[in-house]
């Protein structure tokens, strides 16, 4: 039994800020920011696709380059540094993410955009970078900031989803973004705080990891759903989180799966009902290698209509319990000090 048992008074005691409030209202801010107007931008078909992003608004970039592929006859490269390729040029479409508006890398990325005259499109919630649009009149759609940029995440995705689907880019699977708003909403009560753990994926999942180092398997397809949770991990709940991928781990990291391996090690799959016979497989032979080590495998299973309703879904309900995971850890979810003294420092000269 838990002395914690992650009811209204428990969440409120760590998560003064009321972040996981934010969390309630997603499927709210989901529709809105479909719904949300984007700035005017010049129509052209590009040759390269460059996503500009840093942290919690690079999350998009990555969600959007794993969903497009299948219909999308151009790169798309998500960078998260300072500079962009030197290949890149006046053909490519540059679409700069910043939720603050104060990415340092970002700014320099927008930068360095305009001087190799690509087109570019700005998402951000003001700072600088709204002031360096204005000033070089770059297309910038402004959105709504949800106290921080992880938390914000529908107001990152949903216009930067729209913004391709004006360059006509997104084909036969722009209907997912109506199917994956509504996926969010269905899965609303099952999450929020009023559910007891029995009957909340969010909280159980939290109980099982909270005070382990959770090693999350995934196929290449669900990749990115475990990085924002492994991202969510690390700043909500102040711990540290792996991700690996099958098939490329069964060949070096299966071996660490023994009698003598450390029982703080937790086992998580996050898999999904498409899966190739091949990956199935692997799956279930990789589970059998753990349990033989004396390890409990806890598996999620993305459930959706299409790609991005699984996503999504996946991603509300593990953002959600690495808030739950942050109140069992008694850890203020909303402070990110060394996030802070890092900018703080590199704005010293």
């Amino acid at each position: 039994m838990f002395s914690v048992m992650l009811s209204n008074e428990d969440v409120s005691a760590i998560d003064s800020s009321g972040l996981c409030g934010y969390y309630e209202k997603w499927p709210t801010y989901f529709q809105d920011a479909l719904n949300l107007t984007i700035s005017q931008l010049d129509r052209f078909y590009p040759n390269r696709i460059i996503y500009a992003g840093l942290g919690g608004s690079a999350t998009p970039g990555d969600i959007l380059k794993n969903w497009l592929s299948p219909v999308l006859n151009i790169p798309f490269i998500v960078i998260k540094d300072y500079d962009l390729p030197e290949i890149v040029g006046k053909k490519d479409f540059v679409l700069a993410v910043s939720c603050s508006g104060d990415t340092e890398e970002v700014l320099h990325m927008v930068d360095d955009s305009i001087k190799k005259g690509c087109k570019i499109a700005v998402i951000t919630s003001g700072g600088d970078l709204e002031k360096f649009c204005i000033k070089n009149t770059i297309s910038c759609t402004k959105i709504k900031n949800l106290n921080v940029s992880r938390a914000s995440f529908p107001y990152l995705f949903y216009p930067a989803a729209n913004i391709l689907k004006e360059l006509h880019l997104l084909g036969s699977i722009e209907n997912q973004l109506i199917t994956s708003v509504q996926a969010v909403k269905e899965i609303q009560q099952d999450l929020i705080i009023d559910n007891p753990i029995e009957k909340n994926p969010s909280k159980e999942l939290a109980t099982k990891i909270f005070d382990r180092f959770p090693l999350i398997y995934v196929s290449a397809e669900n990749q990115k759903v475990a990085v924002r949770f492994q991202a969510s991990l690390n700043e909500n709940a102040k711990m540290f989180a792996h991700v690996s991928v099958i098939p490329e781990l069964c060949h070096n990291e299966v071996e660490l799966w023994t009698k003598n391996t450390s029982r703080q090690f937790k086992p998580i799959f996050i898999r999904h009902q498409e899966e190739s016979l091949q990956i199935s497989k692997r799956f279930k032979v990789t589970k059998q290698i753990i349990e033989n080590a004396g390890f409990e495998v806890y598996e999620i299973w993305e459930k959706g209509k299409d790609y991005l309703s699984r996503t999504m879904r996946s991603l509300y309900l593990l953002d959600y319990a690495s808030i739950y995971t942050a109140v069992l850890r008694k850890e203020d979810p909303l402070g990110t000090p060394g996030i802070d003294a890092i900018k703080r420092k590199m704005l010293e000269h």
